[in-house]
């Protein structure tokens, strides 16, 4: 059961990377999903975390700087 939750919220966070820009809803989404996870699978969505970065719109971007 908990690899079915590990992969759902892992390709949840995948998910968002696909949406260009990266919004402000977006960024708040992969914050839950992050808070949700644990383990290695916390670390990964992390690294999601960051190249998000790279994709965002201003104000995700303002609003994640202030996270980090």
């Amino acid at each position: 059961m908990k690899m079915v939750r590990h992969s759902t919220l892992l390709s949840r966070a995948e998910e968002l990377l696909t949406h260009d820009p990266f919004t402000l809803a977006d960024a708040k989404a992969l914050e839950e999903l992050e808070e949700l996870a644990s383990g290695e699978e916390g670390l990964l969505i992390a690294e999601i975390w960051e190249s998000a970065q790279g994709i965002a719109d201003d104000e995700a971007r303002l609003y994640m700087s202030g996270l980090r």
